[in-house]
């Protein structure tokens, strides 16, 4: 009788220093909003995600990787295209280099560093899809063609990541 007391108690104590226990979240955050979280997911230090998009000149498909850093920050990995445009890089510069194979640019080694990637969701063509292992979510289904995410990684507790995901889940606001 005594035996099953202590072990209960200890799976209770388990369970709950298990529901506090941090883990590191990915969070695409209403750019407006800061408490209206669109989606999230458990990620991994040195994870990387990407931004896929249509280019609105060239109408060729932009892939931006990005790398989640051991402090939280996430800089920007790699950018591949394949043909140039607005707003595209036109060459090396600020210590990037560059790759052309198969058809593709591969701008790499960049200083980019952000706390929050900012994405200004496209309203006909870009179509901006967030990549991550094998969740693909196209960005105008979370927020709205034309709006503003932020996207971060962030440390929280268990118990609050699954509050946040089922709410998600529920679709409760």
């Amino acid at each position: 009788m005594k035996k099953n007391f202590y072990f209960n108690r200890a799976i209770i104590l388990l369970i709950i220093l298990l529901l506090f226990y941090p883990i590191t979240i990915l969070q695409v955050i209403d750019g407006g909003d800061r408490n209206n979280i669109l989606f999230v997911t458990p990620v991994k230090k040195q994870d990387q995600f990407s931004i896929q998009w249509i280019h609105s000149v060239t109408k060729q498909p932009v892939i931006e990787t990005y790398e989640i850093y051991s402090d939280l920050t996430i800089g920007i990995y790699e950018m591949l295209f394949n043909e140039n445009g607005p707003n595209l890089p036109h060459g090396p510069e600020g210590g990037t280099k560059w790759e052309i194979k198969d058809g593709m640019f591969r701008v790499y080694n960049y200083n980019l560093v952000f706390d929050e990637v900012p994405v200004r969701i496209g309203e006909v063509i870009a179509n901006h899809t967030l990549i991550y292992k094998d969740h693909v979510v196209e960005l105008k289904d979370i927020s709205r063609p034309g709006g503003f995410v932020r996207i971060g990684a962030n440390k929280t507790p268990l118990m609050k990541y699954l509050y946040k995901e089922v709410r998600l889940w529920l679709k409760i606001k």
